[in-house]
């Protein structure tokens, strides 16, 4: 399989690890996500109603993870195509990246744990669901230092002909925006600040949606690119 074959699967592996992450959301029953401030009783009558979908749910979250690097690896081969630009960019898109991928598996994890055994403490299972909610919704600033490492690198590309068009760097600029209201997740328990919120579910996994789909489009097209230029 030549380099430009590897590069079109790496980058539509990316779409297949958004798919599945929503699908095992979904499976959960955690989709919409239940409000934080649902009573304690409330919190565990979930998790002994859907014990076996949470845990299938989360195994596939967990599994959709492993498809984001592949998509990585991609984007910083097609960054080392950009002119003049510092390498750091480029490694630091791959760190932040590979973190911001840890958060596909880690609430994941927890998620299972909480599940696993329905009927411990009825506080337990309050307090795990609480923290697998927080390390899903919170964590955002890796993806934040991933989009704005995509930008810098794009906006600094002095080639005649970027790889990816200057309105790309603005739409990752803008996707980073996104997720900051995050920040104010552990104050709130209702309202658009809650893990549930318009502003820090909804608006964060809209963005977090587009730029999956924006980066997928642009990287086939700098791909495909790349190939007629090594034909030529």
């Amino acid at each position: 399989m030549n380099r430009f074959k590897v590069e079109r699967l790496c980058t539509w592996s990316g779409m297949v690890g958004v798919v599945l992450f929503f699908m095992g959301f979904v499976l959960s029953g955690f989709f919409p996500p239940p409000s934080p401030s649902l009573t304690q009783e409330q919190v565990v009558a979930h998790y002994q109603s859907h014990a076996n979908g949470i845990r299938a749910g989360m195994v596939l979250m967990m599994i959709s993870g492993m498809f984001i690097a592949p998509m990585i690896g991609v984007i910083a081969a097609q960054m080392k195509r950009m002119q003049d630009i510092s390498p750091a960019l480029r490694y630091v898109q791959v760190s932040a990246g590979t973190a911001n991928m840890m958060f596909f598996f880690i609430p994941a994890l927890l998620f299972v744990v909480t599940a696993y055994r329905p009927e411990r403490m009825p506080e337990l299972t309050y307090l795990m669901n609480d923290l697998a909610w927080i390390m899903a919704v919170l964590p955002w600033s890796p993806a934040f230092m991933q989009n704005l490492s995509i930008a810098a690198g794009i906006l600094s590309d002095k080639h005649p002909q970027p790889v990816f068009p200057r309105w790309v760097a603005y739409c990752n600029i803008w996707v980073a925006l996104g997720f900051v209201p995050g920040g104010l997740l552990p104050f709130f328990k209702s309202g658009p600040f809650a893990w549930n919120g318009i502003l820090v579910f909804w608006l964060a996994g809209s963005v977090f949606f587009i730029w999956f789909v924006v980066m997928t489009v642009m990287l086939l097209k700098a791909i495909g690119r790349q190939e007629q230029e090594a034909a030529a």
